[in-house]
């Protein structure tokens, strides 16, 4: 005997007005309720009727995106991969920017995104595991994919390969010599950034004649690197290596350095995170941890339309590899550097704490 809405309702005891907006992912449901109509749901084995949904609703053609603020470089490319992904596949995409970290502010750009009908949205903003996953409890009618979330998450995600990239990168180091660390990582509810800072620390913490001297979280931007580096040395923080969570905030880093007169590479190894356009062209060029975000932004339109057709319970998670990219910001370390640029960057420091 086929299950019923009714009999959901039922056995839920709520209206089937109710189960009709739980089955369509709408928001202006109860918490509790919602729990209880998808337990009812699983436990009676009632499957929507798809067809029924579509002749009550035309069927968008958009796939939807909830991003950080574009300006950011990563953000923009992955936007971008998702725009050409989608129109090659004859879909256009509708974007939803949200500036600040909060389940409100999210939850409205989802639902704004759904009054347009969109059925398929990509989530390329920090989530935590709790924050992912109820949105797919909430939201029963749109298939997710998500960018930025913790890897145990119980939810379909494409990303890049942080944690092996940033053990890259620590171990390029190592094998430089390098022994005193200044980390500057990405936001802490980022889990793209907790994933690369626990990927330098595994690799560091293998080394007992390596310190991490100090530790800073940036935004990932420029202004951060430069902030956090600028203080380090006006409080006479000694260290002859970086590692940067992108490469926007090393373009800070590469800047305080400057002003202090630390030579780059001789002095102080710099590598950062993305391998932006202009990372070549930053002086010197930046050594780098290449991700693909035009492929992420791809992959993860496929996914996201691949879930329509398939009804496999198990949650897929997709690493995109990353790679070491070694340009003039890294070098093996030379223990004679010559007196006149070691009292240089002295000076410098002296003149800094009397201002």
């Amino acid at each position: 005997m086929n299950v019923t809405f009714k009999d959901v309702a039922k056995l839920a005891n709520v209206s089937t007005q109710t189960v009709s907006r739980v089955t369509n992912g709408s928001s202006n449901v109860a918490e509790e309720t919602r729990i209880k109509v998808n337990a009812a749901i699983k436990e009676l084995g009632y499957i929507p009727n798809k067809g029924a949904q579509i002749l009550g609703r035309a069927k968008s053609n958009m796939i939807g995106v909830v991003t950080i603020d574009i300006l950011l470089h990563g953000a923009s490319l992955i936007a971008n991969g998702i725009r050409k992904q989608a129109r090659k596949l004859g879909f256009g995409t509708s974007l939803a920017v949200v500036s600040e970290h909060s389940l409100d502010k999210i939850t409205a750009a989802i639902d704004e995104l759904k009054s347009q009908r969109v059925e398929f949205i990509i989530m390329n903003i920090p989530l935590s595991k709790e924050e992912s996953e109820i949105l797919i409890e909430r939201y029963v009618g749109i298939h997710f994919v998500f960018i930025d979330v913790p890897l145990d998450s119980r939810v379909n995600t494409v990303c890049g390969a942080n944690y092996e990239g940033a053990k890259k990168a620590a171990e390029l180091m190592i094998s430089l010599q390098r022994k005193q660390f200044l980390v500057i990582t990405g936001p802490h509810d980022s889990s793209a950034a907790e994933q690369r800072l626990k990927g330098w620390l595994d690799v560091l913490n293998e080394h007992p004649d390596v310190n991490v001297i100090s530790q800073f979280e940036g935004d990932w931007q420029a202004g951060s690197g430069y902030l956090h580096t600028h203080h380090a040395l006006t409080n006479g923080v000694h260290f002859d290596a970086v590692l940067v969570g992108s490469d926007q905030m090393a373009l800070g880093v590469l800047r305080a350095l400057n002003e202090f007169n630390l030579s780059v590479p001789q002095q102080v190894s710099v590598i950062g995170f993305d391998d932006t356009a202009d990372s070549a062209y930053f002086s010197p060029p930046l050594t780098t941890i290449r991700q693909d975000f035009l492929l992420i932004g791809e992959r993860s339109v496929l996914m996201a339309l691949s879930m329509e057709e398939e009804s496999d319970a198990e949650f897929k998670q997709e690493s995109i590899v990353t790679e070491v990219i070694e340009r003039k910001s890294t070098q093996a370390y030379q223990k004679n550097l010559s007196d006149k640029q070691q009292l240089r960057a002295l000076l410098k420091q002296c003149e800094q704490l009397l201002d």
